[in-house]
């Protein structure tokens, strides 16, 4: 059976750039859906955006506030200048997403993060909206997951 739990990624370990935190509600339509089923909501008010060892992006959707430690996370690579706010929208192709930490992640037959920006991230340019959204098959099963949050 496929959750939406714990609370570490399983993810590579970040590497010497800072994660970037965003915090603010995330959008009703946040979720994760299996085989077309109804919505399994995913309530988060946190975005941490962060660059894996292997030098792709992992941006991971949690709430501060739950007591289950869920995660949702979509890891991938951004599309054009590498940059945290090189460009004020910025796309990354989710290549897997993580239903939940110390999981394995789910590849992503189809998925797109967008992150608006209000500039360069190292010269005060601060994360503005992130949404993730991919599907693949795990299990047999088709799942849909996607998280949106603006920040405050």
């Amino acid at each position: 059976m496929l959750m939406v739990g714990a609370a570490t990624s399983h993810a590579e370990v970040q590497s010497a750039q800072e994660p970037i935190m965003a915090t603010g509600p995330c959008d009703p339509r946040s979720g994760v859906t299996i085989d077309d089923g109804e919505l399994s909501s995913f309530a988060c008010d946190v975005v941490v955006v962060s660059r894996t060892d292997r030098g792709t992006v992992l941006i991971q959707f949690t709430d501060r506030a739950g007591d289950d430690g869920r995660i949702l996370g979509f890891a991938g690579t951004i599309e054009g200048r590498q940059g945290f706010g090189a460009d004020t929208t910025q796309v990354m192709a989710v290549e897997r997403f993580y239903l939940g930490g110390g999981v394995e992640p789910v590849p992503a037959q189809r998925g797109t993060c967008i992150m608006n920006w209000t500039g360069l991230h190292r010269t005060g340019g601060r994360l503005v909206n992130v949404t993730c959204g991919g599907r693949g098959t795990a299990e047999g099963h088709d799942i849909t997951a996607m998280a949106v949050l603006t920040a405050e």
